[in-house]
């Protein structure tokens, strides 16, 4: 029995509403109590004075197993956990709060099939969150993919809601422990085994046994759509036929196909849910790519020619993606704020753009790339060059905290998951205190010196351009803690890329490359190190090194436009201005939001003395950064050219203006 609303529990939450009710416990939307008109969900576990000792055990168990995966999910598709607390003899925890109506209740309101390019924009969005489970190590399967169980906010993103029944796939096993879940939405290795076509699960006929994997998500995913476009569940354990979707709803988008009406997204939800999990999408990407296609507006992605080392003429498709960030070069899902590798704020308002005409990069002046042994970089600095650690109590972060709630004295669990709290509300200094005192209180492991080091290299980032030692000493500190979080963990790829990249901030780059070179190795086909490597070796001064590197990351993302930015920098660098141009112009279609692109492209066209053309890229970065000083002084600079020292001289000023310190601008002023 749910609650009386007003109710508080842990002295700190006060109920508010009843969100969901169901046999082991409700939801509640809670406000908080210091912070009133904020408000957050609380999960309560109810065990029934009846239940048996062997039940009761179960029920705690799968309850602090959702706790468990909740607790190290970060995702913008999913509600981020917050705490847990037992009260009166109940179990609960405490999430993110989402606003908005579960697909189920849409289609109860709608009585009706959903709008069949609503509903592919959803499932792109839960492929999103998926692709991200099922990277975990161990990959998470979700186990229970359902209408009811995908949240829509009044802005129409994505939340994926209810974690009770996933797991963590183990390799080692040959059929799933429990066979939980909803039964229409249920793959059929849901109930252990599988079975060939036509044929029916006996005490005879057992079929093959077989564990869920990532791929039984998307056969329940494949199952939610067929509800949601056509109102009825589906059978389960059985595959539609081809028809049987558009049968139900004749609005859904077809095209002709030589001489045959084809529906696209019935195809996509008939290959989700076949029997055979080798037969479906092997993996939510691949399955994220066939909706994008089934778009009503959706046109084929245009074609590049990038020059490659191994084949200069080799053709490399090129499609829209997420937004990108601007330090570390990760691709984020469209509409993201912040980086989620990284925690930098993203350009809003970059979208994909239509395609565009096949543009040909010729390489006039090919460069032979260069064997890395030429430049032979250490696997890991000796002690020599590593950074000294240093006792926890020495700490170079300098702010003054927000005042905010406290963790419980003597619980190190609090601690960190206060220093979470801070981190994501940027109040770094009271972060590093939370996860010191974590530490301090016997949890060090590598959650908490991960964090610990992402809230000094945040921290030393916001005052990077106010105070150059207080930068320096934080983000010394940051790679220390990503150093430690290594040798606790040394195949983590985040805490992997941080340290690299923390490297680069400090100026140590062969310890940069060899820690990118190590998160290489774990995940080969992740540009964004491909990026790192190629910017951290141009730093080093081996720009062949570097085209290398960006042209190997190109290989895997065509249109990725931090490496097609830098590789025109590099070839403006190395007087190939009419490859940097074309390369340049196809950045600038990708993301035509970042101003680093046509800033790059305004100095490639000024190289070949097109003032005119010059002066219309730079504006367009000035518009997307009217902060950078640099901008002011490269449009003065062909101002300057063409004649027009009335806009030279404005130009100038608005430079000095940003930065006294320009020395372009300085030597414009003394011309002017």
């Amino acid at each position: 029995m749910a609650l009386p609303i007003g109710e508080i529990l842990d002295r700190k939450f006060k109920i508010v509403q009843v969100i969901g009710e169901g046999g082991m416990g409700t939801v509640y939307k809670v406000e908080l109590l210091d912070r009133p008109g904020n408000y957050c969900a609380v999960k309560e576990l109810l065990i029934n004075p009846t239940t048996s000792a062997e039940e009761r055990k179960t029920a705690i168990e799968r309850f602090n197993k959702e706790i468990d995966l909740l607790f190290g999910l970060k995702h913008p598709r999913i509600p981020s956990f917050m705490l847990s607390f037992q009260e009166r003899g109940n179990y609960y925890f405490v999430m993110e709060f989402v606003p908005g109506k579960s697909l189920d209740k849409m289609l109860e309101e709608h009585k009706g099939p959903l709008n069949e390019e609503s509903v592919i924009k959803w499932m792109m969005q839960v492929c999103e969150a998926l692709a991200y489970i099922h990277s975990r190590n161990p990959p998470i399967i979700l186990r229970d993919l359902k209408p009811g169980n995908v949240m829509i906010t009044p802005a129409g993103d994505v939340q994926l809601i209810d974690f009770g029944i996933a797991r963590r796939f183990d390799p080692n096993k040959r059929t799933n422990t429990e066979n939980l879940g909803t039964i229409s939405y249920a793959s059929p290795e849901h109930l252990g085994s599988i079975t060939d076509r036509g044929q029916r699960r006996s005490a005879q006929n057992p079929g093959k046994l077989v564990q869920t994997d990532a791929r039984s998500d998307i056969y329940s995913l494949g199952a939610t759509m067929y509800h949601l476009l056509t109102n009825y569940e589906p059978d389960p354990i059985q595959t539609p036929a081809t028809g049987s979707v558009l049968a139900k709803n004749p609005r859904l988008l077809t095209v002709r196909v030589n001489n045959t009406v084809v529906c696209p997204i019935e195809q996509v939800i008939i290959k989700a849910m076949q029997q055979d999990p080798a037969k479906r999408f092997q993996s939510a990407d691949a399955m994220r790519t066939a909706l994008q296609q089934c778009l009503p507006n959706y046109a084929p992605p245009a074609t590049v020619q990038i020059p490659a080392v191994s084949s200069p003429n080799a053709t490399i498709l090129v499609q829209p993606n997420g937004l990108i960030c601007p330090k570390c070069g990760f691709q984020n899902r469209p509409g993201a704020k912040f980086c989620k590798r990284d925690g930098q704020p993203l350009l809003q308002g970059a979208t994909a753009v239509p395609p565009q005409p096949r543009i040909q990069v010729p390489l006039r002046q090919p460069i032979q790339s260069r064997s890395i042994q030429a430049r032979p970089i250490q696997p890991r600095p000796d002690q020599s060059q590593t950074i000294q650690s240093r006792p926890i109590v020495a700490q170079p972060i300098r702010a003054k905290p927000v005042a905010g709630s406290a963790a419980p004295a003597g619980d190190p669990v609090a601690a960190y998951r206060m220093g979470l709290q801070y981190l994501n509300s940027k109040n770094f200094a009271e972060s590093v205190n939370q996860f010191k005192l974590a530490l301090s209180l016997g949890r060090s492991s590598y959650d908490v010196l991960y964090n610990l080091g992402r809230a000094y290299r945040q921290y030393a980032q916001a005052s990077r351009d106010k105070d150059k030692k207080l930068f320096t000493d934080n983000m010394k500190m940051a790679a220390e803690q990503f150093e430690e979080a290594t040798r606790l963990k040394s195949d983590a790829l985040d805490a992997l890329f941080q340290l690299g990249m923390s490297y680069r901030d400090l100026g140590l780059y062969p310890q940069a490359m060899a820690t990118f070179k190590r998160a290489q190795q774990i995940t080969p086909r992740d540009p964004a190190i491909y990026y790192q490597l190629g910017m951290a070796a141009v730093e080093q001064g081996s720009k062949r090194e570097a085209e290398k590197y960006f042209l190997d990351g190109l290989k895997i993302t065509p249109d990725h436009a931090l490496i097609l930015t830098s590789l025109g920098r590099l070839y403006v660098e190395l007087d190939q201005v009419r490859s940097a141009i074309d390369i340049l112009l196809q950045a600038t279609r990708r993301e035509p939001n970042l101003p680093e692109g046509w800033y790059e492209l305004g100095r490639a066209y000024m190289k070949t003395k097109d003032w005119k053309s010059a002066i219309k890229a730079l504006d367009h970065a000035r518009q997307l950064n009217p902060d950078a000083s640099n901008i002011y002084s490269a449009m003065a600079a062909c101002y300057q050219k063409m004649n027009k020292k009335n806009e030279a001289k404005q130009k100038t000023d608005e430079a000095l203006l940003l930065d006294p310190n320009n020395s372009e601008a300085i030597r414009l002023h003394r011309q002017l």
